[in-house]
């Protein structure tokens, strides 16, 4: 049986691009890998990590999905920390809500957040906000 990492971040990427509030603040899109030609304000699902604690009975998966958002620096932090909002409001104990196709999502919540500044490449006159977020997901089989 594959692990639902891949069904876990599908049911993610479509539980933020359908969210009304997500869509209106990351207009630059959600991205698993961010083409060279997105706009800020854009939001990035990353890595994640998977540790198995299936049973004698049931297979089961507890994992952590990390999610950046980017912005400007000249729209400032809030902006970021709106689109950081948005995804905690979106996905934040909302497993009705994403779901995880061939699975059960038992579990879906924040664990962590931060924000900061994020020069750009040597050269380039564009600085951004970086916000990080962590989510933590039970899943079973």
């Amino acid at each position: 049986m594959p692990g639902p990492s891949n069904a876990l971040q599908t049911a993610i990427y479509r539980r933020l691009t359908g969210y009304a509030p997500m869509k209106a603040l990351a207009t630059g899109g959600v991205f698993d890998f961010v083409p060279a030609t997105a706009q800020p304000p854009y939001v990035k699902i990353g890595d994640d990590t998977a540790v198995d604690w299936s049973t004698m009975t049931s297979n089961g998966w507890d994992i952590t999905l990390t999610i950046h958002s980017w912005d400007f620096e000249k729209a400032g932090r809030k902006s970021v920390k709106s689109v950081m909002s948005a995804i905690y409001d979106a996905l934040h104990r909302q497993e009705a809500n994403v779901i995880v196709t061939g699975f059960t999502l038992v579990m879906l919540q924040s664990e962590f957040e931060t924000s900061f500044q994020d020069t750009s490449e040597t050269g380039q006159p564009d600085h951004f906000y970086h916000g990080v977020q962590r989510f933590r997901a039970l899943v079973q089989a």
